[in-house]
């Protein structure tokens, strides 16, 4: 009885732990959410408006609507990166290759898909979906990177992505505690996903992550 009652403390504390950890993550991923919005709040869109404002005496009616219209869409996109998306109506390939669609205006993108009719989970499909945000997003920030392949392979039991740039690449042991990093483990915790990240500065950058489907 003693050997059993020790047991359950056991179990009952590493339940408590673990919730503790979730709770821990979720507030990082929700922080780092407020803190991107803002960055790109501040860096793009109040930037525009404030050469548009300075510029508005000097620049042709024309030019204007043109860089109103450039404001107005990177909202859009911004909305629609922060938005979660409709997942009962949408399979998980034609939500990256809409995301991808976008992107490809700035960077080269190749986008390889071999697919199965597989049901795949709305948390599976949001959690991978914001893991390829976040990453895309680090590439088009810091990468330098002029072409991004994304591969997404689904069979009946597995399901495997990759994400490999021709970027500057960096030393991982410098990034390991970057909120970035930390966000894409806690989304690939939920869903149970294990993933590998392989760079070195100057070569690139290459994201796998592999996950079984139940």
């Amino acid at each position: 009885m003693k050997s059993i009652k020790k047991n359950k403390q056991k179990v009952s504390k590493l339940v408590r732990n673990t919730q503790k950890e979730y709770r821990e993550n979720m507030l990082l991923v929700q922080e780092h959410d407020r803190e991107r919005l803002a960055e790109e709040l501040h860096d793009n869109i109040i930037s525009q408006l404030n050469l548009i404002r300075l510029n508005i005496n000097d620049k042709k009616p024309e030019e204007l609507n043109h860089d109103l219209k450039k404001s107005m869409q990177f909202i859009r996109e911004l909305s629609h990166n922060l938005t979660p998306p409709d997942l009962d109506e949408v399979d998980l390939v034609d939500l990256i290759a809409d995301y991808l669609d976008q992107i490809n205006k700035n960077i080269e993108v190749v986008f390889s898909h071999m697919t199965i009719r597989t049901p795949i989970s709305n948390p599976v499909k949001l959690n991978l979906f914001r893991i390829v945000q976040e990453l895309i997003t680090n590439i088009l920030k810091h990468a330098e990177a002029t072409r991004v392949d994304v591969s997404l392979r689904i069979s009946l039991n597995y399901l495997i992505l990759t994400i490999e740039d021709n970027g500057r690449g960096f030393a991982i042991e410098n990034q390991s505690g970057g909120i970035g990093l930390k966000n894409i483990q806690s989304r690939a915790q939920k869903i149970k996903a294990i993933y590998k990240l392989k760079t070195q500065p100057e070569k690139g950058t290459k994201f796998i992550a592999c996950m079984a489907i139940q």
